[in-house]
């Protein structure tokens, strides 16, 4: 009888996230331009912030980000948008810094940081097994198999992550499957995983998850229901 995966994944990776549990309300900060503060927002919510989101963050009077996802290719990649990332948060910080997907040496990781002078109080760098092990039990069907970590965003990631963590609820802002762009530049940048990022998120709310949309427009986007204040 073969073996469900759900079973085999606590096996292949651990730990799965070197975090304190937490709990309480999170804002997971994407680039879109479309970002606006939650109603009921204040400084006890937790930020978390999507590649350069933090810099949008700095324009709100947000404070340093709690947890940082950014992609790998931010760090190491030698693309002209790798760069301009680099350029745009240099000097910046995080609390916990999270980067998806990393299959090398931390060491390479903490090198990268240095060269732009990203600073953090502790960093992680996941496996693609690690990342099933947060996925898995929020939505259900992701897995490891034929390369789902490269289809679905790191903000959808983000997302999970923050669920995963213990944060509740978990609004969402400055996300968009259908607008391009960023709110910190005039560069229109695309938005690639559209189709997989919602397919994530409609399995989400099925099951139940208190994950939220700011926005009127991604909530009809995504499936997730339109964030009103609604509190525990």
């Amino acid at each position: 009888m073969k073996t469900p995966l759900s079973d085999l994944l606590p096996t292949f990776s651990k730990p799965i996230l070197r975090l304190p549990r937490v709990t309480g309300p999170a804002l997971v900060m994407g680039s879109a331009p479309n970002f606006r503060l939650p109603e009921g927002h204040d400084a006890d919510w937790a930020l978390v912030t999507v590649n350069a989101s933090q810099l949008l963050a700095e324009t709100f009077g947000l404070p340093v980000p709690d947890i940082a996802l950014i992609r790998r290719g931010i760090l190491v990649g030698e693309s002209e948008q790798d760069f301009y990332k680099r350029d745009l948060l240099k000097g910046r910080q995080a609390k916990h810094l999270i980067i998806p997907v990393w299959p090398d040496v931390e060491d390479k990781l903490k090198a990268g940081c240095r060269t732009f002078n990203y600073r953090y109080d502790t960093l992680q760098a996941l496996t693609k097994w690690q990342l099933a092990n947060i996925v898995w039990p929020l939505s259900g069907k992701y897995h490891v198999s034929r390369g789902w970590h490269r289809k679905i965003s790191t903000g959808a990631f983000a997302i999970m992550l923050a669920r995963f963590a213990g944060f509740a609820p978990v609004v969402v802002s400055g996300f968009s499957l259908s607008q391009a762009g960023h709110g910190y530049d005039t560069r229109n940048a695309f938005r690639y995983h559209a189709d997989e990022d919602a397919d994530l998120l409609r399995r989400v709310v099925r099951r139940g998850e208190p994950i939220y949309a700011e926005d009127r427009d991604f909530a009809a986007e995504s499936g997730l229901p339109l964030w009103q204040g609604q509190m525990p």
